[in-house]
């Protein structure tokens, strides 16, 4: 999830945040942790925060923030007629088990655009979560801030 914006971004992480789809402030994306992608994560650090997502967490994000294309909302008719899956908890599964969720989501859009958390970040936005900021690697903890995002 990337949380802070554009301003004096070094082109070699201008580039790592493109390469994973964030790019704008408060979008998230879902990828399989691989050390290729948590290279990725560490050199861009200082602009994200990341997590492991629980499955009713995943359920929640695609069910109100999933779009298909046209802007359309994730529903089981439209799950049905737009995906290979009938409903929401097929696809939700389907993501969960799969290797790439990128794949698994198609043609549903890989990029989630979320809100400001409800309440406001209550660290700061400039450190790592190590010296008390919100800035990197927070584990399963990143399902409570996503749900207030959400």
């Amino acid at each position: 999830m990337r949380v802070r914006g554009t301003v004096n971004v070094t082109r070699e992480v201008a580039t790592t945040l493109s390469k994973l789809r964030l790019l704008r402030v408060n979008s998230s994306t879902l990828v399989r942790l691989t050390p290729s992608i948590e290279g990725m994560l560490k050199k861009a650090k200082d602009y994200l925060m990341w997590g492991r997502i629980d499955k009713n967490t995943l359920r929640l994000l695609l069910l109100k923030r999933g779009r298909l294309p046209g802007n359309r909302r994730l529903s089981d008719e439209n799950i049905a007629k737009f995906t290979r899956y009938k409903s929401l908890d097929e696809l939700v599964e389907a993501v969960w088990m799969s290797d790439s969720p990128s794949q698994a989501l198609k043609p549903v859009k890989p990029v989630f655009r979320l809100t400001p958390p409800k309440g406001g970040f209550k660290r700061s936005v400039k450190k790592p979560v190590k010296k008390g900021g919100i800035l990197g690697d927070w584990g399963e903890r990143i399902n409570t801030i996503l749900k207030r995002m959400i």
